[in-house]
């Protein structure tokens, strides 16, 4: 033994390679940690990525509807003029028509409706 006065019962060597298996213990803990840190960031960035790219998705599909929807109400709004100016012009030729002498039945307001 080292030191004439030290009464160890364990060599030096037994107590250098406790404190180096801790080390290694404790190094490979700490990276297998740091492993699945970076693992769990992955999956979270992929997670985020994909719900970005389905939200992008979702904005397109209801803009194109919003599209589809405006269109729609302007052929609706240019049917429904079409068809005020298409009676206005007919009450005007059964008036012109009556003024000449023609006998024109009423609307039958089942099939008008």
């Amino acid at each position: 033994m080292v030191g004439g006065g030290v009464t160890a019962s364990a060599p030096w060597w037994a107590a250098g390679s406790v404190v180096a298996l801790w080390v290694l213990r404790e190094t490979w803990t700490a990276f297998l940690a740091h492993r699945k840190e970076r693992t769990e960031t992955d999956a979270n960035v992929d997670l985020i990525k994909g719900l970005s790219e389905r939200i992008g998705f979702l904005e397109q599909r209801v803009t194109a509807q919003d599209e589809r929807l405006q269109a729609e109400m302007q052929m609706r709004l240019k049917a429904q003029e079409d068809a005020s100016a298409l009676r206005i012009r007919v009450r005007q030729l059964e008036s012109t028509l009556r003024g000449l002498g023609a006998v024109i039945p009423p609307e039958d307001p089942v099939v008008s409706a």
